[in-house]
C-alpha cells in the first residue's frame, strides 16, 4: 500500500462519490429506527483522517470513538477503571502476555464478522506503522511495546509485549488500539482509499465526508452494545466560535464544541440550552526551547514558572473550573500517581533570585502565539506577560499562523502546547512529550539523557512500588532540575448543547454518542 496523501481533491471527490451512499444510508437508518433523530454537531476543525492509528488530532478523536471499538475500555469516571469491550474477559498469562477472550457475534460496518484475525491485523506493523510502515503513526507512542498478537482460535488471542509490561491492559484501551477490519483494509487497496471510509465495529459507520465541510455517520444497527441512540450524526465544521454559538441558538445545531467560559452565560440565557463538560485528562503547558542562549539557563526557565499565579489565572479565565496539577501527572494514574509531589509553586521572590543568579539582564524572550488555537489562549498570554513583567522577565508576543511556523528552526522561544494522557500513566502522558521520541525532542528543543534512561527503565518495571521512585525523579526533572516546559493548568472541554440531548462528558476529549455513554446507561 502506498503512502497516505489526503488532498483536497480526493476528499472532495470522495464526498461527491459518497453522496448517494450517504443519503441512502441516512434514509435506511432513519427507517429502521423511526424514533431516533439526526444529531447535528458543530466542530471547530476537520479531522486529518478518521483513522485513529494515524492521528490523535482533536477532530479525529471526536469522530473516531463513534466508529471504532477497542478490546478493553475505560469507564470514563475520574478513576478511569478498565471494563470489557470487544474482549468480554481477559487474564494475565505472565508479566508480558495477556490472554483475551473475544466477544462473539460482533459484526463490522460492512457486515463482516469480527474475529481474532482482525485483532492480529490491527496490531500488526502493516497497520500500526502507517503508510509504507514509516512508523510515524500516533499509535506507536503508546503501542510500541507490543511485540505480536498470537491467534489461539477464532475468538481467543494472546497479546505479547516485548518485555515485562504492567500497563498492557491499559495500552489495549488507549488511542490507536481501535480494531479495524482486516478484510476491508485489504480490499481498499491503499491508505488513501481506506481513510475515505474505514470500517470498524463501532455504533456508527461513516457514510460521507467533504473536506473542511462535514463528516456524516449513520447508525450501525447491528451494534453489539445495543441500538445507537441516533439514526445519523452530522458533524459540521464551523471554525468560528461565534458562528457555532449562533447555529446552536438558531436551532441549526444540537451540540457544539470548544466553548470558552466567557460565553457560558450567553448560552445559558436560553432555557433550552446548557453547558456540558469539565476538566479532562489533559495538561496545558508552555514548551521551552532550551537551545536558545537565554532559555538554556535553568534559572530563567524556573522563573517563568514561579512567576505565574495559576489560581488567579484559572479564576480569571475559567471561572475556577479547571484543576492545577501537582506536577505533570493526574490522580487517575493510581499507583503511578505521586500524591505528595509538591504543588506547582507561585513564588515571585524566588523567581527574581533565580533570574539574578542566572545573569539575566532583561533580554527579550519571544512567546510565539497562535490566535486562540486553544480557548482563551490570547487572553491567557496577556495575563502571563504582566505576571512575568512583575518579576523582571521581558517576554514579547510574536503572533504566528500555525504550529509549522512556530516549530521552524531555530525556535528560540516559548509556545503553547497540551498533552492528553492517552491512558492513565506517565508513559502515556509526559513521556509522549519529553521522551526521546516525544514532541519536544523531535522538534529539537529539549533533551535530557537521565530522563530518557529513567523512562526506558520505567517501561520494564512492573512492580508498583519499584516504579514510584522512578516516577518521582522524572517529575523532579520536568518541574525543577531541567524544565522542558511550564505547566499551566489542567485542561477542560466545554460544550454547548440542547437540554433534550442526553449526553454526559467523559474524562478525555473524545466524544461518545453511542449506547455506552453514561447518560444512556442511567436510563
Amino acid at each position: 500500500m502506498h503512502s497516505l496523501t489526503i488532498t483536497r481533491r480526493n476528499i472532495l471527490a470522495a464526498g461527491a462519490a459518497a453522496g448517494l451512499v450517504s443519503m441512502t444510508g441516512i434514509r435506511l437508518a432513519a427507517a429502521e429506527g423511526t424514533d431516533r433523530k439526526t444529531l447535528r454537531v458543530g466542530m471547530s476543525g476537520f479531522p486529518p483522517a478518521v483513522e485513529p492509528a494515524l492521528y490523535a488530532h482533536t477532530a479525529t478523536r471526536r469522530i473516531a470513538p463513534q466508529m471504532f471499538d477497542t478490546l478493553l475500555s475505560f469507564d470514563q469516571t475520574p478513576a478511569m477503571t478498565l471494563r470489557p469491550a470487544l474482549a468480554e474477559r481477559w487474564e494475565r498469562v505472565d508479566a508480558k502476555s495477556l490472554r483475551l477472550f473475544l466477544r462473539k457475534g460482533v459484526t463490522f460496518h460492512d457486515g463482516g464478522e469480527f474475529t481474532a484475525d482482525d485483532v492480529a491485523f490491527s496490531f500488526s506493523p502493516q497497520h500500526l506503522l502507517g503508510p509504507d510502515m514509516a512508523g510515524k503513526a500516533t499509535a506507536m507512542q503508546t503501542l510500541d511495546t507490543i511485540d505480536k498478537v498470537e491467534v489461539i482460535d477464532s475468538h481467543t488471542v494472546i497479546v505479547h509485549a516485548k518485555g515485562d509490561d504492567a500497563l498492557l491492559e491499559k495500552r489495549l484501551a488507549s488511542w490507536g488500539s481501535e480494531i479495524v477490519s482486516k478484510r476491508a483494509f485489504e480490499a481498499a487497496g491503499n491508505w488513501d482509499a481506506w481513510t475515505v471510509a474505514p470500517v470498524g465495529t463501532g455504533p456508527y459507520r461513516i457514510v460521507g465526508q467533504t473536506l473542511d465541510v462535514d463528516v456524516r455517520l449513520a447508525s450501525h444497527d447491528a451494534y453489539w452494545g445495543g441500538l445507537p441512540p441516533y439514526a445519523t450524526i452530522h458533524f459540521r465544521i464551523i471554525p468560528e466560535l461565534a458562528s457555532r454559538i449562533n447555529a446552536l441558538m438558531a436551532g441549526e445545531g444540537d451540540f457544539i464544541t470548544d466553548i470558552a467560559p466567557d460565553m457560558f452565560a450567553e448560552i445559558e440565557k436560553h432555557p433550552e440550552l446548557e453547558i456540558a463538560g469539565g476538566p479532562v485528562q489533559n495538561i496545558r503547558y508552555l514548551a521551552i526551547d532550551e537551545t536558545s542562549q537565554i532559555l538554556g539557563k535553568i534559572g530563567v526557565r524556573r522563573a517563568l514558572s514561579l512567576a505565574l499565579d495559576r489560581k488567579a489565572l484559572v479564576q480569571a479565565l475559567w471561572q475556577d473550573r479547571l484543576s492545577i496539577p501537582n506536577g505533570f501527572q493526574f490522580p487517575s494514574f493510581g499507583d503511578g500517581f505521586i500524591a505528595d509531589f509538591p504543588p506547582l509553586a507561585y513564588d515571585p521572590d524566588l523567581a527574581r533570585k533565580l533570574l539574578a543568579e542566572s545573569g539575566y539582564k532583561g533580554e527579550t524572550i519571544t512567546y510565539k502565539l497562535l490566535n486562540n488555537y486553544y480557548p482563551n489562549q490570547v487572553a491567557g498570554a496577556q495575563i502571563m506577560i504582566e505576571m512575568w513583567k512583575a518579576v523582571g522577565l521581558n517576554v514579547e508576543i510574536q503572533m504566528m499562523e500555525n504550529f509549522a511556523q512556530i516549530q521552524t528552526k531555530p525556535v528560540h522561544a516559548i509556545y503553547d502546547s497540551s498533552s492528553t494522557a492517552i491512558f492513565p500513566d506517565m508513559l502515556a502522558h509526559a513521556w509522549r512529550e519529553f521522551g526521546p521520541k516525544g514532541t519536544l525532542p523531535k522538534v529539537g528543543i529539549w533533551s535530557n539523557e537521565e530522563y530518557f534512561g529513567l523512562g526506558e527503565k520505567l517501561k520494564v518495571t512492573a512492580d508498583p512500588q519499584a516504579r514510584r521512585p522512578i516516577l518521582r525523579r522524572m517529575l523532579e526533572i520536568v518541574d525543577r532540575d531541567d524544565p522542558p516546559c511550564v505547566v499551566l493548568h489542567g485542561s477542560g472541554q466545554f460544550y454547548g448543547k440542547r437540554k433534550e440531548v442526553a449526553w454526559i462528558a467523559g474524562q478525555t476529549l473524545d466524544l461518545n454518542f453511542g449506547p455506552f455513554n453514561a447518560a444512556y446507561q442511567q436510563n
